[in-house]
């Protein structure tokens, strides 16, 4: 009798169990999907991480340039001021020559003519 009752109980167990068993094996499955879903979604992360690194080493690249024109502009700057002073320098040296060799020119002009009307 013992034993009826053992297995009885066991047949209840199993019944009842067994439901509960395939829930949970069905949960399990669901879970084995939501780990590869994060996995695959891990994956994905780690590629744009990858491709966010690389922007950022370009932007960097991309700043260090600019720092580099701007740099180059200032030097430019003072290069065209500087010469513009010089050129600016040597035009009114050349007019200034230019003007003095023709105001002898108008004066020795001037003195023949002094002389021509002496005469």
């Amino acid at each position: 009798m013992d034993q009826d009752l053992k297995e009885l109980l066991r047949s209840v167990l199993k019944e009842e169990l067994g439901p509960v068993n395939q829930r949970l094996d069905g949960m399990d499955k669901r879970f084995d999907g939501m780990e590869q879903r994060l996995d695959g979604m891990d994956k994905r992360f780690d590629g744009i991480e990858q491709r966010l690194d690389g922007i950022d080493q370009r932007l960097d690249k991309i700043e260090d340039e600019v720092q580099e024109v701007k740099l180059g502009l200032d030097e430019l700057q003072k290069n065209i001021v500087e010469n513009l002073g010089q050129f600016t320098e040597k035009i009114a040296n050349q007019v200034e020559d230019r003007t003095g060799a023709l105001n002898k020119r108008v004066f020795e002009v001037e003195t023949v003519i002094q002389r021509l009307t002496s005469q």
